[in-house]
């Protein structure tokens, strides 16, 4: 009778009572760890895994998009700058070119004025 039953008493002392054993105890040290069964279905294993993989592949993924959004942004944020301050540096350019062209009209008025006060003979 002993001989038939052995197998199922290791069994049982392996998976129940070392297991709670050795819960009680890394549980006395602080450490909690949870009970995992020998004798997993390996198809339950694989698709647990894979589940994981794919949650952890999404995860990356839209971590990945997010941070290349948020470097486009930035781009984005210098251009609009750069373009900001190129415009006003036109602005800024043009005006003192329109400042040196009226100058420059007001020069030419004075000299025609001039060329036209003068004697005859002293024009060139």
């Amino acid at each position: 009778l002993i001989r038939t039953h052995m197998e199922e008493l290791k069994t049982y002392t392996n998976e129940v009572l070392y297991e709670t054993y050795r819960t009680q105890k890394l549980m006395a040290m602080g450490k909690e760890q949870q009970y995992i069964p020998k004798q997993i279905n390996p198809l339950v294993s694989l698709e647990e895994q894979r589940a994981a993989h794919d949650q952890k592949l999404r995860k990356m993924e839209s971590d990945m998009t997010q941070v290349f959004q948020q470097k486009v942004q930035e781009k984005e944020q210098k251009l609009k700058l750069s373009e900001v301050e190129l415009y006003a540096r036109h602005k800024e350019m043009s005006d003192a070119l329109k400042k040196q062209h009226d100058e420059l009209a007001e020069r030419k008025k004075k000299l025609d004025q001039l060329l036209l006060k003068a004697p005859a003979n002293q024009r060139p």
